[in-house]
């Protein structure tokens, strides 16, 4: 974990007590330019002075749980928070109440996430691959004169026979194609 505040009392009671539930913190009073490697969750001051620039390499960090520290409820903050997709906040002054909660339950919605953005990377992949099938059968269909059906199940029976994902002939096809 890498906190990211002040050396001051709320620091001090933050660290105390992730100590307390067993985290491994490592703690900082400027935020990095860049996230230290082995970093999976961020608690980070968000103050109505920064509107989050210091820490916005944060938004396109994939794999890691955000938690924010605010003092205030600005429209400015709010919209920082957005923008930062951060996965809880705390409130100051910090209190040992609710550290783990939010802990916990922001951790489970940045894994949420993951599996989520992994998902739709897949189904993306698939769309993609069946789009170049698609553009396959059509090249098929129209090279001997066969149903696009017909041109399919050759494209099926060629990939089942060789024990290749039907993509990689689909590809073979529009290569071929091209030449």
């Amino acid at each position: 974990m890498l906190v990211i505040h002040p050396d001051d009392e709320d620091r001090r009671t933050l660290l105390a007590q992730l100590r307390r539930i067993g985290c491994q913190t490592e703690k900082l009073s400027r935020a990095p330019d860049v996230l230290p490697a082995d970093t999976d969750v961020v608690l980070f001051l968000l103050s109505r002075n920064e509107s989050g620039d210091a820490v916005k390499w944060m938004a396109t960090a994939d794999a890691i749980t955000r938690i924010a520290i605010i003092s205030y409820e600005t429209p400015e903050i709010l919209s920082a928070l957005e923008r930062l997709q951060v996965h809880a906040v705390l409130s100051k002054p910090i209190r040992i109440f609710g550290v783990l909660a939010a802990l916990t339950t922001a951790v489970s919605l940045a894994q949420h996430e993951g599996r989520l953005q992994q998902r739709v990377k897949a189904l993306d992949e698939t769309l993609k691959a069946r789009r170049r099938i698609e553009k396959a059968v059509a090249i098929l269909s129209e090279r001997h004169q066969i149903t696009e059906e017909q041109a399919y199940k050759r494209l099926r029976d060629k990939a089942m026979k060789v024990s290749s994902p039907i993509a990689e002939i689909a590809d073979a096809v529009i290569a071929s194609s091209d030449v």
